[in-house]
């Protein structure tokens, strides 16, 4: 389970007006683990092979020509390059590195496909989503076998031992992953109460940094710890991972969610559109009508929320080795610009509604008294 600690929750203080959110200043950087340079783009060839090889169904079966077809869309691997970083930076064999990279990413992707299911979308990394280009039932089958996958892979891991640490906290994170999603897709009577209720009696902070965090660090704790068990990595250290995991889980999952929002499309916009637990009904102010400002302000305040979010994961970087902390710095930055893009898009409607306000104050004519009124 998911235990929501004050370092989570102390920034969740939110503010009406706030400027472009900025990150915290770096510490000293640690000094960098000893190890050999790192071919990233040679060793992803590696995982890239060795997570096809894993799938351990005929060729000729709809699962199987599914789960090659999503692989074969492509994608970032940015947790294939941070399992394989992490395990670079902390001594592990290249067999490891290979095996975690594999499984963490197979993991990412058969929770893409059942993302994709549950969500309706159609569209992944520019091409057909599995359920719209087979069916919905063999994109569940999909997803089960790329899981199903991923213990596979872990098994060509080096030694016994970091084979059993590797399918161990496989089993941990991808069961956090599964329940976590399963309290945002869980229909209003598993919760014992009606849509309406949902809306207008949100879940608490506490209940909703739980699913969140259940749902998305776990997902980026997997790679950074599954490379680092391969090695000399320390408990303390893999303590500060998951605390990095955590905060970065949290910015991650506020702004994908900020991705679904469009200001000038209604459908889009209103609070109610969403499940209780996306961050935009968590965000919306309270007490003010959907036909001003709100929007803006709602991408405000969970502005503010991920900032704060990305700047504990920012503070935790330095104490990495540098290659590692390096990157995550990287990743980190990524969102933070994602982050601004949303912030900028809330200024201008923000502007555009002021505007509009200005405009219609000026022209609309003003009501004569009764009596006064011309004949």
């Amino acid at each position: 389970m998911v235990n929501v600690t004050a370092h989570q929750t102390a920034d969740f203080t939110v503010a009406e007006h706030i400027d472009a959110p900025s990150l915290a200043p770096r510490r000293e950087k640690a000094p960098c683990a000893p190890a050999d340079i790192l071919d990233v783009d040679h060793e992803l060839e590696c995982v890239t092979s060795l997570m096809q090889a894993s799938i351990s169904a005929p060729a000729s079966w709809p699962a199987t020509q599914a789960s090659l077809y999503h692989l074969d869309t492509g994608g970032s691997l940015l947790r294939a390059r941070l399992a394989l970083l992490s395990g670079q930076a902390y001594g592990a064999s290249k067999a490891h590195r290979t095996a975690a990279a594999a499984a963490a990413e197979l993991v990412h992707n058969a929770s893409l496909v059942h993302d994709d299911l549950c969500d309706g979308d159609t569209i992944r990394r520019g091409k057909a989503a599995v359920w719209k280009r087979y069916n919905h039932h063999v994109a569940v089958c999909t997803g089960d076998l790329l899981l199903t996958t991923a213990f596979r892979a872990a098994l060509e891991s080096d030694r016994c031992e970091h084979r059993l640490a590797l399918i161990t906290l496989l089993t941990r994170q991808t069961s956090q992953v599964i329940a976590g999603q399963s309290i945002e897709v869980a229909p209003p009577a598993a919760r014992q109460e009606t849509a309406r209720q949902a809306y207008d009696n949100p879940p608490s902070l506490s209940a909703y940094l739980q699913a969140t965090l259940a749902k998305t660090a776990p997902l980026i704790a997997l790679p950074l710890e599954a490379g680092a068990l391969g090695g000399t990595v320390s408990g303390e250290q893999r303590l500060l991972l998951q605390r990095f995991a955590g905060a970065a889980g949290l910015a991650y999952q506020i702004i994908d969610d900020l991705d679904d929002i469009d200001l000038a499309c209604p459908s889009r916009s209103q609070p109610d559109a969403f499940h209780p637990y996306h961050a935009w009904p968590r965000h919306w102010p309270a007490g003010r009508p959907q036909s001003d400002d709100a929007g803006a302000r709602a991408v405000q305040r969970a502005a503010r929320h991920a900032a704060s979010a990305l700047a504990r994961a920012e503070k935790i970087t330095p104490c990495f080795p540098e290659g590692l902390g390096t990157t995550l710095r990287q990743m980190l930055a990524d969102l933070q610009r994602r982050l601004l893009s949303h912030l900028h898009a809330a200024a201008l409607d923000r502007d555009r509604y002021h505007t509009t306000t200005r405009q219609r104050d000026r022209y609309q004519p003003c009501r004569q008294p009764y009596g006064e009124r011309a004949s």
